[in-house]
């Protein structure tokens, strides 16, 4: 299994948060992949405006998984949410 851990930044309101949190795990669920860490950063100003938000809800998951091509599918989706703002994967 490779280790991977994820930055995620979503819209900072907070029933768009919570929805986009619980998406994210429903996907690591049906990937098969194990969850190592979760960590809540909370609201934070962005560095740069993007599109049109100033703040962010930052969340940090490190992760255990198998097949890179269900990573790879899982980032489609994330790119087409829209209350995801930005991501960054890490291998670890």
């Amino acid at each position: 299994m490779r280790g991977y851990e994820y930055l995620f930044i979503f819209d900072p309101q907070e029933e768009n948060t919570k929805k986009a949190i619980q998406d994210v795990k429903d996907h690591y669920e049906g990937m098969g992949a194990r969850v190592l860490k979760e960590e809540d950063m909370g609201k934070r100003r962005l560095a740069y405006e993007i599109d049109g938000k100033t703040d962010g809800f930052y969340y940090i998951t490190r992760i255990e998984v198998d097949d890179l091509t269900k990573l790879q599918d899982f980032e489609k989706d994330l790119k087409l949410n829209q209350n995801v703002i930005r991501f960054m994967r890490v291998r670890i």
